[in-house]
């Protein structure tokens, strides 16, 4: 007689009962993902279709010389454009040609906005040449008008020097010693003037805010005008408070400009003001 397998129904269920909870599980994944699907396609649709997917904002910093107009210009950016085709690496590459940026970093902000940090050169001023203006870096360097810049002289501006002048060292030599000169001097410069005489070709004329003119030379002016506050201090005893010319190119002298009578700086009866 054969023998034949029992097969118990209270195992049968378990093993029936154990795979329930997988079913279930596969389920649930795959109900998740499908949503998931359906939210992203949603999502998309809505985004390619609203406003909110072009650029709505450009924020600015390090602007001084260089204007909005001319980065966004320049950079090829407008509010039309769709926020996730705009390359900042290429924009900040594109914005480092123009002549006044030495560096531009370009960050997306929140869902739609941009952040342009701009770092330009040092700008002295201006050198009136020929009728027109031209920047000077602080390294004696000259930037003209050009497809990429629009000259638009804001600070001091240097008068008295011709295109045939650039040839010789006048100007770099001029720059180079007034960039050494103390920054509440330099600020105090409205205007500049080159006046060579007596075989000096190194003459230059200040103007300052504070109603007084300097005679200067480029090789002794940053040794003189440590000193300026100092002279201005000893003239408005001597002087009743006269505004009037600084002579520190030669004799070291001041000449009030409603009178005749000179003050001599740093003789022995004045304290030696020269000296420290």
């Amino acid at each position: 007689m054969s023998v034949k397998k029992v097969v118990f129904m209270e195992q049968y269920r378990q093993k029936e009962n154990n795979h329930k909870p997988k079913k279930r599980l596969k389920k649930r994944i795959k109900a998740f993902f499908f949503s998931l699907f359906v939210m992203v396609i949603i999502g998309g649709v809505f985004y390619f279709t609203s406003p909110i997917r072009k650029l709505s904002m450009v924020y600015f910093e390090g602007l001084n010389y260089v204007s909005r107009s001319e980065i966004l210009q320049m950079a090829k950016i407008s509010y039309e454009d769709d926020f996730l085709k705009i390359s900042p690496k290429k924009v900040a590459s594109k914005l480092e040609e123009h002549p006044l940026i030495a560096k531009a970093t370009v960050k997306r902000v929140g869902i739609n906005e941009l952040k342009i940090q701009i770092e330009e050169k040092d700008v002295v001023g201006c050198v009136d040449l020929d009728g027109g203006y031209q920047y000077v870096l602080s390294d004696g360097q000259l930037i003209e008008n050009s497809d990429k810049l629009d000259v638009v002289c804001q600070g001091t501006i240097i008068y008295g020097l011709t295109e045939d002048m650039l040839n010789e060292p006048i100007l770099g030599l001029f720059i180079q010693s007034m960039m050494q000169l103390d920054p509440i001097l330099i600020n105090l410069v409205k205007e500049i003037h080159y006046e060579p005489m007596y075989g000096d070709t190194n003459r230059f004329s200040l103007f300052l805010k504070d109603g007084n003119t300097i005679k200067v030379n480029s090789y002794t002016m940053v040794e003189k005008l440590k000193y300026y506050q100092t002279m201005v201090d000893q003239v408005q005893r001597l002087s009743d408070g006269q505004c009037g010319t600084y002579y520190l190119d030669v004799g070291d002298y001041f000449e009030p400009y409603s009178g005749v009578n000179q003050v001599p700086l740093g003789d022995q009866d004045n304290k030696e003001i020269n000296e420290e």
